[in-house]
């Protein structure tokens, strides 16, 4: 059977991914909100979610309820896919063919499932204000460390200086003041807001029973909602002149950060070859960026690219000393350039073939990973299949990469350098 869509009465979108080579099946909500400047309070609500229900009043109550459904799986919490917020709740459980007797794992997990969304631990009618406060604290912690790493630091301010204006620039946690201004009743009606007006999806992937997992969620699926709301589109980046931004720390490490942008998402044919492109690049120790830039010339600590291939932007980060930042920056872009003109050897092209190849098939043992590329898909408007990406890789030539390489466009170069440089 192959993938299905359908809606719920209350709009809710229901994906069906059956793989029967699994004895598990996972089960995913998924709510989308917009990244705007009061990002806090909408990533605070999962937290506070799982913190109990109205059954299970406690984490540790809820935990020995999980434990006693043959160990089934949970995880909640927030990721920035696109300019989105996605609050995600998730359950991984046996298949009942597999246990002994008669058994109904799948109708007890998804009312758990249903009980931490719609039916949270309260008193006096909102979120208890401990386990507000304690989430408060926690999600201080999480953006306290974010200034402690500083690669994902300077990854940050790179973000912020390339597009200011826009809600991708936001740290999906928010902001420390953010946070400390969150009261019991403005989560609460945040929380509201969200089951009422966010866009939805359920995602059922693994082995089930087709006719038995869509009644079960339509039976505990059905809360009160605006139906027709779908997740924020992707809007490409304006294109600006190539800006150089330098700031200072106490650091000992020189943190770089360049960020380029190009028309190639997900949505796009081209989007097998923008991920060989950005392998052979910089996303692999054989790739051009590890062995001209490390290697060779023994300018960077560490580099790398990556993709965040929903709003079409490569991000190439490197660790290096002050003192070479513009022979580094010049190495790093000498690569690019070679890109475009398509110096690429056979090795390079095969080498990353077969590890973009190994990590796809990796995913099989995944079935999380495989809802992540269908949310993806939600996103984009274009849902990309494993095996549909391995041929289309298989495909894929030099002239390929060359022709993605010379659609990216140098847009910010960050550097965080010691203040006594």
């Amino acid at each position: 059977m192959e993938y299905m869509q359908q809606k719920l009465a209350n709009g809710v979108s229901l994906h069906l991914l059956p793989m029967d080579n699994y004895k598990t099946t996972f089960v995913g909500v998924f709510l989308y909100w917009p990244l705007d400047n009061e990002v806090a309070p909408t990533a605070l609500a999962p937290h506070v979610l799982q913190r109990g229900t109205a059954t299970f009043p406690t984490a540790r109550e809820l935990r020995a309820r999980l434990a006693e459904l043959y160990g089934t799986q949970f995880g909640i919490g927030v990721i920035k896919r696109g300019e989105n917020l996605i609050l995600q709740l998730k359950i991984q459980l046996v298949n009942d063919q597999y246990l002994p007797g008669q058994t109904s794992l799948l109708e007890e997990a998804l009312d758990i499932l249903r009980e931490v969304l719609l039916h949270p631990h309260t008193e006096q009618g909102k979120f208890a204000l401990r386990y507000v406060d304690g989430e408060k604290r926690n999600i201080q912690s999480r953006i306290k460390s974010l200034l402690n790493d500083k690669g994902r630091f300077a990854f940050h301010r790179c973000l912020q200086h390339l597009c200011p204006e826009r809600g991708y620039s936001q740290y999906k946690y928010g902001k420390l003041a953010q946070v400390e201004a969150v009261t019991g009743d403005s989560l609460w009606q945040q929380y509201q807001r969200l089951l009422a007006q966010a866009a939805a999806d359920i995602y059922v992937c693994g082995r089930y029973d087709h006719n038995r997992v869509i009644d079960a969620i339509r039976q505990r699926f059905q809360w009160p909602r605006t139906p027709g709301t779908e997740p924020v589109k992707v809007k490409p980046l304006d294109k600006k002149e190539h800006q150089v931004v330098r700031e200072r720390m106490d650091i000992n490490q020189g943190k770089l950060v360049l960020a380029l942008s190009g028309d190639i998402t997900q949505n796009s044919d081209q989007y097998p070859a923008l991920i060989l492109y950005n392998g052979i690049l910089g996303g692999y120790p054989h790739a051009k960026l590890f062995q001209d830039v490390r290697e060779k010339r023994g300018l960077a600590y560490y580099i790398g690219s990556s993709l965040d291939s929903i709003m079409g932007l490569q991000f190439i980060s490197a660790g290096i000393d002050a003192s070479s930042f513009e022979e580094a920056v010049a190495a790093v872009t000498g690569q690019i350039e070679a890109m475009r003109r398509g110096r690429i050897t056979e090795q390079e092209l095969e080498w990353t073939r077969s590890s973009l190849k190994t990590g796809l098939l990796q995913m099989y043992d995944d079935l999380g990973e495989q809802v992540a590329l269908a949310v993806d898909g939600r996103i984009t408007g274009r849902r990309w299949s494993i095996p549909s990406l391995l041929k289309a890789l298989d495909d894929l030539s030099i002239a390929d990469a060359a022709a993605v390489a010379r659609k990216m466009h140098l847009q910010t170069t960050y550097f965080l350098s010691s203040g006594g440089e």
